[in-house]
């Protein structure tokens, strides 16, 4: 184990378990360890990287939106977030003119439930 196994080792809850692997840095489908070896990312999916580590775009967007402003908390009304909701409504299927923005999978499936039960007026879900 090296050390930064070893560091991360040691604070991790351990929940998931870890490769043998310390990846330092990505670009587009590709990652590479500590060592420089280079490996194929095919569990990017599994967090934010599903368009590719380091995308020029989305380092451009990334920065120009932190040098203006970090967050904006749901209670708050902002102009960027304004304006991608209007472009969801503007692609998604007639009918569907509403968006609801969240941050994880869990929250969107909480929130699917709440919808459902909101909807059908039924508080069990199959």
């Amino acid at each position: 184990m090296n050390t930064i196994q070893e560091l991360e080792h040691q604070h991790d809850m351990g929940l998931y378990p870890k490769r043998p692997i310390s990846l330092v840095r990505g670009e587009g489908a590709r990652v590479w360890d500590e060592h420089g070896r280079m490996y194929i990312d095919c569990v990017s999916g599994n967090g934010v990287a599903n368009i590719g580590h380091a995308h020029p775009a989305i380092v451009d967007a990334i920065h120009r939106q932190a040098q203006q402003l970090i967050t904006c908390p749901g209670i708050f009304y902002n102009d960027v977030r304004a304006a991608f909701m209007a472009k969801l409504v503007s692609i998604a299927p007639e009918g569907l003119n509403r968006v609801f923005l969240c941050n994880s999978g869990a929250e969107s499936v909480e929130a699917a439930i709440k919808f459902a039960r909101y909807t059908t007026g039924k508080p069990e879900i199959i």
